[in-house]
C-alpha cells in the first residue's frame, strides 16, 4: 500500500486492511525516563486491529495524549465492538490511558503478559480495584474472527512485563519497544522520514545493551 504523507490530528493511520495506527506523537518530548534525551521528541505507538468476531486494541498513550488516542480510536470502532485490549507494556507511555479505556469498554478483556501482574497492580490503583486480566505465554493466543493474534514473551526488553504480539494471517509484528526509539516524525513512516539511525542506536545503547541477551534470545524467538 501507498503511505500516507502526513499524520493529521484525529485520523487513525490504516496499516493493513483493518489494522490502524492510533497512537499520539510528542514531537515536544526533550527527556524521557530521566536518563534519555529526546532530541526528536517521541511518538506513542498503539494500534486496532478488526476481526470477525471483534476488535483489539493494542497498547495506549501516555495519559497527556489520551484524546488523541480516543479521537483514532472511535473513527474506526465503537467501544462495544472491543473484545480485547493487549498491553505489550506496562510503563505509561504504553498503559497512561487504559483505566479510562476500560471505564468505556468494561466488557473487554485484558490481556497481559504471565510476568506483567505485579506490575499491573501498581499502576491502575485509580481503578479503585484490581481488574480482571488474563495473563499470557508464549504461543498463546486469541481469535478475533479470520484473524489471530499469538503472543511471545521478551522479558527485560526493557522491563520485566514485555511481551510482543504477532498478527498470524497478515504477517504484523506489534513490537512494543523491543525494535523502538525515541524519535517523532509525523510521516510516520520508518522509509519516509530518511536516516533515524542515531536515534535507534542512541536508544539501544542507553536502554537495550544492558540486556542484550535477552535481546539475543528474543531475536531467536521472533
Amino acid at each position: 500500500m501507498s503511505h500516507p504523507a502526513l499524520v493529521h490530528p484525529g485520523e487513525p493511520v490504516e496499516l493493513a486492511a483493518g489494522v490502524h495506527w492510533i497512537g499520539a506523537l510528542d514531537p515536544a518530548m526533550r527527556r524521557f525516563d530521566i536518563i534519555l534525551n529526546t532530541a526528536n521528541g517521541t511518538s506513542y505507538n498503539a494500534y486496532c486491529v478488526r476481526g470477525a468476531k471483534g476488535v483489539a486494541v493494542i497498547d495506549t498513550v501516555k495519559i497527556e495524549f489520551a484524546e488523541e488516542f480516543f479521537a483514532r480510536l472511535e473513527a474506526v470502532a465503537s467501544y462495544d465492538e472491543i473484545r480485547a485490549i493487549v498491553l505489550n507494556h506496562l510503563e505509561p507511555d504504553h498503559s497512561g490511558a487504559l483505566p479510562e479505556l476500560m471505564r468505556r469498554a468494561p466488557h473487554a478483556e485484558l490481556i497481559l503478559s504471565n510476568r506483567a501482574p505485579a506490575i499491573l497492580r501498581a499502576l491502575v490503583r485509580e481503578l479503585g480495584a484490581e481488574p480482571v486480566f488474563t495473563a499470557v505465554d508464549d504461543g498463546d493466543s486469541l481469535d478475533l474472527g479470520g484473524r489471530t493474534l499469538a503472543f511471545w514473551n521478551t522479558p527485560y526488553l526493557h522491563w520485566p512485563d514485555t511481551q510482543c504480539t504477532f498478527l498470524q494471517e497478515d504477517g504484523l509484528l506489534f513490537s512494543g519497544d523491543v525494535f523502538g526509539c525515541h524519535f517523532c516524525d509525523d510521516r510516520l513512516w520508518n522509509d519516509t522520514v530518511g536516516d533515524f539511525r542515531f536515534s535507534f542506536n542512541y536508544y539501544y545503547q542507553h536502554i537495550m545493551r544492558p540486556f542484550r541477551r535477552y535481546v539475543l534470545d528474543a531475536l531467536d524467538k521472533l
